[in-house]
């Protein structure tokens, strides 16, 4: 056992007998604790040679004595039991996970280059919702309702015979419906989170709901520990080859020598008998044994929300989360309903994914693909109706980028029906250029000469 968890239980253990108005006092390692209501008085001990040779009871992990006490704690409320609450208003809290500005991720990687600091999220689950041209007006909760969450911690301890054993500490996320979570949605920079706050609290736990919550978590737990112990082996299984290889070699070589030396009749069905005998002891003696312990249980009361931020485009942002649980990081799109942790807010009043955008070459401004546009053959892209230009020659209508200018009349041509003339090398109107048979030159109004009638 490691020492934190030892000291961890002795401070426990401690608690537990002050709170029933016990009396303690130690000798050695023997901890004697009298009632004085009931004059009873009990020993107990931290270590298993003294409570073989006394009578005191062991406390340790899953001895007998221990598991009552944590029964009566089971029964009286939980041993460890906290409340989760928003420091301030929880629309200031889903405020600070949506961005509709630039941010700059504090606790992630930093870049730096000769111009810039650029920040990069590195994490499983972002820091925070990227807004994209769209601000927020306003939050709304729609939905709080109470919640209840089961962290389990288990020791685990992986021993085989060619690596020196190794202990592992594995937790569990239930909720009191049985789902199980992921333990990376409640985690160690929940307590660095300055918007929360963690207070002790005490409420009853009811012995066959704790039970069924532990049978399904174990069933969990089995599952993740057949994962383990695969890639566990994994690095292992060059080595055990050559073990079993060498082993082998060596039963093959006392047959042999049996063979040869002729002191006595060599049976070689019993041999064969007794060799496969032999190998699958040896097999099975480089398989990677388990030591499971539950050393602790966590609950976790909090409020579940629902919530929708409305922005500036006239969209709307749903979503839901627990508090100090996850994030409200994650929404869906409103066309494809993608989950996404990035958004755009479009001018047709939506808040789409990336791959339900479509954006005006000549505005730049940002549309769903619901938005009524018109798709631009040569550039690829769309323009708004209301948009681009009106050729002059063709009279199609095509985005502003491939509009040019007739230095003639000033009217509007596309990058079709456009020339330059060869006396002056400005762009004109192919309706304002003339055309020489004269070393096929094509010459602006200016500089085409006159024809002169015969």
């Amino acid at each position: 056992m490691s020492t934190t968890l030892e000291e961890k239980i002795r401070q426990f253990v401690k608690v537990y007998f002050k709170s029933k108005q016990g009396i303690i006092t130690e000798n050695g390692n023997v901890l004697t604790v009298t009632y004085p209501d009931t004059g009873e008085t009990f020993e107990y001990t931290y270590e298993q040679a003294i409570a073989r040779q006394t009578k005191a009871q062991l406390i340790t992990v899953g001895s007998p004595a221990f598991q009552q006490i944590l029964k009566e704690c089971l029964e009286k409320g939980a041993p460890c039991q906290i409340q989760i609450n928003p420091k301030e208003n929880v629309e200031a809290l889903i405020r600070s996970y949506f961005k509709d500005t630039l941010y700059e991720c504090q606790n992630c990687f930093k870049l730096s280059t000769d111009k810039e600091t650029i920040h990069i999220c590195h994490r499983t689950q972002p820091c925070y919702h990227k807004i994209n041209y769209g601000k927020i007006e306003s939050v709304n909760i729609s939905r709080s309702e109470t919640s209840k969450y089961f962290l389990f911690y288990y020791s685990v301890v992986f021993q085989n015979k060619l690596r020196p054993k190794s202990e592992e500490q594995i937790s569990i996320l239930i909720d009191e419906k049985s789902n199980i979570f992921s333990c990376e949605e409640f985690n160690e920079d929940n307590f660095r989170n300055s918007a929360i706050e963690f207070q002790d609290t005490k409420s009853k736990l009811k012995p066959e709901v704790f039970d069924m919550l532990k049978t399904k978590v174990e069933e969990e737990l089995i599952t993740v520990l057949q994962e383990k112990v695969l890639l566990y082996d994994l690095s292992l299984g060059k080595e055990k080859k050559v073990k079993l290889r060498a082993f082998d070699k060596r039963l093959r070589r006392e047959r042999r020598e049996q063979v040869i030396s002729k002191k006595h009749d060599f049976d070689y069905v019993k041999w064969q008998s007794n060799y496969e005998k032999l190998v699958k002891r040896e097999e099975d003696s480089y398989v990677t044994s388990l030591s499971i312990r539950f050393i602790n249980l966590l609950v976790i009361n909090t409020t579940k929300l629902k919530f929708e931020i409305h922005l500036d485009n006239r969209a709307t942002i749903t979503g839901s989360f627990v508090l100090g649980i996850n994030k409200p990081l994650e929404t869906s799109c409103s066309i494809c309903h993608t989950t996404i942790t990035e958004g755009y807010a479009t001018q047709d009043g939506l808040y789409v994914c990336g791959d339900c955008i479509r954006q005006s070459v000549d505005s730049g401004k940002c549309y769903s693909k619901k938005a009524n546009l018109m798709f631009d053959k040569k550039l690829g892209e769309y323009i708004e109706r209301d948009g681009g230009f009106i050729c002059s020659v063709c009279g199609k209508k095509h985005s502003k980028l491939l509009e040019f200018k007739c230095s003639h009349d000033n009217s509007s041509i596309c990058i079709y029906h456009y020339g330059t003339c060869d006396v002056c090398g400005k762009v004109f109107s192919k309706l304002n250029l003339t055309y020489t048979d004269e070393f096929e030159r094509q010459m602006c109004p200016k500089h085409a000469k006159p024809r002169i009638e015969v």
